[in-house]
């Protein structure tokens, strides 16, 4: 699969996910188990197709960081930050290189705070919670917009 097919495969997923977060306020495990599914298939192929596993491993497993990131967060905030959103990331990383999921978690962090900061300086009291999987395919379809935009940028 070429990466265009398999960034069109992403942002789809991800968008599936960010309907359902905003109006169900939770992720569904079947769609997150086929977005993963689908991600862990394609490093399948790239390891049939002659890939070094262990170049594959060490671009693809530190991802997990982040998600073990959100996971925590999520437990320390009692769920400010959802579990789901932790689960996804975990996921994320059988399909971006720890580098770019890195890159996506912190660009949907900032794309969700703006809108929370003013939000509360609107309605003058703190926003308790706000889906975070629509922040999340925003960023990516900002951060693959730029990649093909500016090629050598992330050379």
């Amino acid at each position: 699969m070429n990466d265009t097919a398999e960034a069109v495969l992403l942002f789809v997923w991800l968008a599936l996910l960010a309907a359902w977060d905003i109006r169900r306020r939770e992720l569904p495990a079947r769609l997150l188990a086929a977005g993963g599914a689908a991600g862990l298939l394609l490093r399948i192929i790239e390891l049939a197709s002659g890939a070094e596993p262990a170049a594959l491993a060490g671009a693809y497993l530190p991802g997990l960081a982040a998600g073990a990131l959100l996971l925590t967060a999520a437990r320390i905030t009692r769920e400010a930050v959802g579990y789901g959103d932790g689960i996804c990331f975990c996921l994320l990383a059988f399909w971006l290189p720890w580098e770019e999921l890195f890159t996506l978690l912190l660009t949907a962090l900032l794309f969700c705070a703006l809108p929370g900061l003013l939000i509360g300086l609107i309605r003058g009291r703190r926003v308790k919670a706000l889906p975070f999987l629509p922040f999340v395919a925003g960023a990516n379809l900002v951060l693959q917009l730029a990649a093909l935009a500016w090629p050598s940028a992330g050379a």
